[in-house]
């Protein structure tokens, strides 16, 4: 397939009637239809007609006038950004194209995410992906250009429509069998917390069955990473995660948004990193499980996009101002004394060599504290301006704060970072925890302390295998204490040398989380164990609490007052069982247990409170 100079393929240009027709007059829309009836014991015309209004809703097409709208829209509704991606990356991934179609499966951030990932693709010579998105979105009349523009609206649940299911991997199939490529986004939903979510696997198991029925000799996931320096929509994703109702999509919300992108906010990148091979990934997968069922390869790929998402975001200068303003006991700071938060941060990234946004040089941030206009300045004069950043100039010199009803839309972006500095922060509390057991081999306390918090931490961040992982901790106590592995320091000598550095970051990296579930186990451990666990009930308990908790002081972080965060800790409950009651156990058996996850993430609170005041105050002995 060679797919250059930017122009759709002549096959692309067809209406969504059209498209339908190809489908339902194959042999293989007739064969899928008389299995469907043979599964679901019901008459074969029936099923053809469901099969046939199922796929009339999702089918997309083209039309030149609506993919040149379409583009249009695009471009001015990111009118708030310039746009910031690789060109080297796109020349590449043109190339591989010419034999294989592209599956492009990008972060989800904002609604612009779509528009902002067509307008890169189109400048850089590709025909329009077809992207697929929830239903929710095709209301009149931008759902009308949409489905002629390769919009596919498919439904958010359709889990017990066998039918449905069917014909959308009907779709897939025929989408990629012509060499079509592909969008959709793998968290499901917009981030809630600026990091990347869990992904949600199944349009890629669609996928996987309908590569094996497509004939094609293989497909390339391209793993996108988006990040915006600031985006509006931060301030209701705040709102709705601390309890607020979300608002629904319609027309006069399409033009509220529309016109929020009329203020100027920085900077989209975009980035796209190494390609997964769907025919290797799956080669891999069936020699480890010993199957050859092809769903084996799913989670495969799943965590190695976002895996590779995670390392090709670049670090922006919002994201830094806001993780050096952030956690400090609620005191406000004058550029100097940012610029002395940050230096040890740069020192960080500089020894890692971690990825930077374009026209971000660490030389430029140190000089945060000149006034002068770096990166630093700006990102903090932004902040300033859209109210995440107060600023106070009636004393002897200008001092920066976040208010405490803006300090969730500051972790957002804090957060987009935040996957670059867990392993170290992990690191931190093992060695905190190994001091005051005064472990006597540091070595294996900080290991199992470090397996203990990323089981804890698993359904938050993407970690590697357990033996990258324990080459990572090895790595990250090396840059906190250098020649430790040979010079073998005792527990105490350790934690002494941490802490005298008062270079810091798990109170800033992972409290919030650590609190949230914290809460939640709490309640858990509080419920009737004979009571089944109602989860939308147990997560609005925790908004409740939580929220007074932050009142009375209690919790440090209001970041941590968020459903997202509740859902994660809820998610790991359940993995450990906590949910109901094993076979053959007691109900005291299981209000035990409970009470033990609850002491759990308490005493991780507990430590993460330690480091912050070494961190935030004066050093203790």
């Amino acid at each position: 397939m060679d797919q250059t100079g930017g122009a759709a393929p002549e096959h692309l240009f067809r209406s969504p009637r059209e498209v339908l027709a190809r489908i339902t007059g194959s042999p293989r829309f007739e064969a899928a239809v008389e299995q469907l009836a043979a599964q679901t014991s019901r008459p074969g015309p029936q099923v053809r007609e469901e099969s046939v209004e199922a796929l009339k809703e999702m089918t997309a097409g083209q039309s030149r006038r609506a993919v040149d709208a379409w583009t249009r829209m695009g471009r001015w509704m990111s009118r708030a950004y310039q746009l910031d991606a690789d060109a080297g990356t796109l020349a590449d991934l043109r190339e591989r194209n010419r034999t294989a179609p592209l599956v492009f499966l990008p972060n989800h951030r904002s609604y612009l995410d779509p528009l902002v990932v067509r307008s890169v693709i189109s400048r850089a010579g590709f025909p329009p992906n077809h992207v697929l998105g929830g239903v929710n979105l095709a209301f009149f009349p931008m759902g009308a250009i949409a489905r002629r523009s390769s919009i596919v609206f498919i439904r958010r649940q359709f889990r017990d429509d066998p039918v449905y299911r069917a014909m959308l991997g009907e779709y897939l199939a025929h989408l990629v069998s012509q060499g079509d490529n592909l969008e959709w986004y793998i968290e499901g939903g917009r981030t809630r917390t600026g990091k990347l979510r869990p992904p949600r696997m199944g349009i890629l198991s669609y996928l996987v069955d309908a590569f094996e029925a497509s004939g094609v000799d293989d497909v390339l996931f391209v793993p996108v990473s988006i990040v915006y320096d600031q985006q509006h929509e931060v301030g209701a994703i705040a709102a709705e995660e601390s309890g607020g109702t979300k608002a629904p999509e319609s027309v006069r919300w399409l033009v509220d948004f529309a016109r929020a992108q009329g203020s100027r906010r920085g900077t989209v990148h975009v980035r796209f990193a190494e390609p997964v091979s769907l025919r290797a990934s799956l080669a891999e997968a069936r020699a480890a499980a010993g199957s050859e069922d092809v769903r084996v390869a799913v989670p495969r790929v799943a965590f190695e996009v976002c895996h590779r998402i995670n390392e090709v975001t670049p670090i922006t200068a919002p994201a830094l101002v806001a993780l050096a303003l952030l956690d400090n006991d609620d005191r406000a700071q004058t550029e100097g004394q940012m610029r002395a938060s940050v230096l040890p941060i740069l020192e960080y990234i500089r020894a890692r060599g971690l990825p930077l946004a374009s026209g971000l040089h660490l030389d430029s941030l140190h000089t945060l504290a000149e006034r002068s206009p770096t990166e630093g300045v700006r990102a903090l004069a932004t902040l300033a301006r859209e109210g995440v950043v107060t600023r106070y100039d009636g004393g002897l010199e200008p001092v920066f704060a976040i208010p405490a009803d803006r300090q969730l839309e500051a972790a957002f972006y804090r957060n987009t970072l935040s996957h670059f500095f867990v392993t170290r922060s992990i690191v931190e509390l093992a060695l905190l925890k190994a001091g005051e057991d005064h472990a006597p081999d540091l070595a294996a306390a900080v290991w199992q302390e470090a397996l203990r918090l990323r089981d804890l931490l698993k359904y938050e961040y993407f970690f590697s295998t357990k033996r990258d992982f324990g080459a990572e901790v090895r790595s990250e106590a090396e840059l906190a204490l250098p020649g430790w592995e040979s010079a073998m320091p005792t527990a105490d000598e350790a934690w002494a040398t941490l802490a005298a550095s008062r270079f810091l970051l798990a109170h800033r990296i992972i409290a919030p989380f650590l609190e949230a579930y914290a809460v939640l186990a709490d309640r858990l451990a509080a419920a009737d164990p004979v009571a089944a666990v109602d989860e939308d009930a147990l997560i609005a308990e925790c908004v409740g609490v939580a929220q007074q908790r932050v009142l009375q002081r209690q919790i440090h972080s209001p970041e941590s007052v968020s459903k997202d965060l509740f859902r994660g800790a809820y998610q790991l409950a359940g993995n450990r069982g906590l949910l109901e009651a094993a076979d053959g156990e007691s109900d005291e058996g299981l209000a035990g247990r409970r009470e033990e996850f609850s002491a759990e993430l308490a005493e991780a609170v507990r430590r993460v409170g330690l480091l912050r005041g070494l961190a935030n105050g004066p050093a203790q002995p």
